[in-house]
């Protein structure tokens, strides 16, 4: 089954559009020009959407995604902040967006077209605001704080007239200097993990779902010797099977394997592979069996197999991209 890749790059200032097919054929489609530095991108199965963060002229973008692989920008709406990170709920008609420069994070709502029509609500003070992601089994919200070493934890309600809100329920201390990033949810089990930028561990959380609060169960780091640079750790996936888990760092260029129990959501730490020069972001296919790094110094793309039975990376191919690459999704 094909395979489309959308990348931001900043310096190019454009989206790529890649197709991977079964056997592995790579093709680009086309490239999407913006009107500033493009970074972080979010789709909408849904609707085929591709909504896309704008630095400097601050704004997200919406593409429509034809069925003959067509791009048009349908619509735009300007926020008060440089966009870091995208996210939607379950039912498609909540947008979030972090602002990591803003320190604040916003909540859209979104049509049943997927467009985005109203700013709801904007949630200030929340320094180093780098990810806002909601976690559907439970309609929670968890915002990470990387300035402050936080993690905030909302409940999303609706009022008399169905309208939009979100309950702050508890906020969640990190190690002191560790610098919480990005998250990630096990797909089975309560279970979180949250990248930590400052010091390169991975915090393993419970998340307790009567008290609104998360217990911290395991912190692990993904920098082993002779990778001794200090950390600038920057994403974080969990497999879709939740048996692996994987994150890469940018300072010594690399992408750790852990496996997961899945009885208790502790890692062991299976492998590091040297990967593309500062690999800022990395995803993974929905079916499991390729992960793309992009490098944002280096200006490409790293194809890997992932082996099924065992998580472990084998190379498929390297090719390069625009300048700066700093976002990847595969759908």
């Amino acid at each position: 089954m094909k395979k489309n890749i959308f990348i931001s790059c900043s310096i190019s200032k454009h989206i790529e559009h890649w197709i991977l097919k079964k056997n592995c054929i790579l093709s680009k489609i086309r490239i999407i020009s913006v009107d500033n530095i493009p970074q972080p991108l979010k789709y909408n199965e849904t609707n085929k959407l591709l909504y896309v963060g704008e630095k400097f002229s601050n704004k997200i973008t919406t593409y429509k995604i034809y069925s003959n692989n067509k791009i048009k920008k349908i619509h735009e709406i300007s926020i008060r902040n440089t966009p870091n990170y995208i996210s939607i709920n379950q039912n498609k008609n909540i947008l979030f967006c972090a602002s990591y420069h803003g320190n604040e994070f916003y909540v859209f709502s979104v049509n049943q077209f997927g467009l985005i029509i109203k700013n709801t609500h904007i949630f200030k003070k929340i320094y180093g605001c780098h990810s806002v992601r909601m976690h559907y089994k439970y309609n929670l919200i968890f915002v990470t704080s990387l300035k402050k070493n936080k993690i905030y934890i909302y409940k999303i309600v609706h009022d008399k007239e169905n309208k939009i809100n979100l309950i702050l329920k508890n906020v969640t201390i990190t190690t002191q200097n560790s610098g919480p990033r990005h998250i990630t949810f096990h797909p089975l089990n309560n279970y979180i993990y949250s990248i930590n930028e400052l010091n390169g561990t991975i915090d393993i959380w419970i998340i307790e779902t009567i008290t609104f609060t998360l217990k911290l169960i395991q912190s692990i780091s993904l920098i082993f010797k002779p990778y001794v640079h200090s950390a600038w750790s920057s994403d974080i996936h969990i497999h879709p099977s939740g048996k692996y888990l994987y994150a890469c760092d940018r300072a010594n260029s690399i992408i750790s394997l852990f496996s997961v129990n899945c009885n208790t959501g502790t890692l062991l730490h299976k492998h590091t592979y040297k990967t593309e020069l500062q690999p800022r972001s990395f995803n993974i296919s929905k079916d499991g069996k390729i992960l793309i790094v992009i490098g944002e110094i280096s200006n490409n793309m790293k194809i890997y197999h992932i082996n099924l039975c065992n998580g472990y990376l084998s190379c498929n191919q390297i090719q390069s991209v625009g300048k700066n690459p700093l976002w990847i999704l595969i759908e």
